[in-house]
């Protein structure tokens, strides 16, 4: 194997400080760099915690809201006589009949039946 011999140049002294200055420099660059990045991923770290947090109280009143909803009574509306307004301001609901309004129905309908002669 052959052996590599070095190359030596020759700097002037101006030039020699002037690359001394550039490599200082950019050690300093290169340093404010990592600084910088760690103060990323510091900042970074705080985010997650938060949002960690927030996701945390978002669950729980989800959960208090399911529990409120469950709560309250039901409320069933017939799909036919559901009906909103063009600005959803207004729904119109029917009123549940009363028991007394199907006992007097059920008396008329038998009083058809008798008048049928059956």
């Amino acid at each position: 194997m052959e052996q590599k011999n070095p190359v030596y140049i020759r700097l002037e002294y101006d030039e020699s400080i002037e690359s001394k200055k550039d490599v200082l420099s950019s050690e300093v660059l290169l340093l404010n760099l990592v600084k910088s990045i760690k103060n990323y991923h510091s900042i970074r770290l705080e985010e997650l915690k938060i949002k960690a947090g927030i996701y945390k109280a978002v669950k729980g009143l989800n959960l208090t809201i399911k529990k409120t909803k469950s709560s309250f009574p039901f409320l069933k509306i017939p799909e036919k006589v559901k009906r909103e307004n063009i600005n959803g301001k207004e729904i119109k609901v029917p009123k549940e009949k009363i028991d007394r309004d199907l006992d007097s129905e059920v008396r008329q309908i038998q009083e058809r039946l008798r008048n049928l002669g059956m």
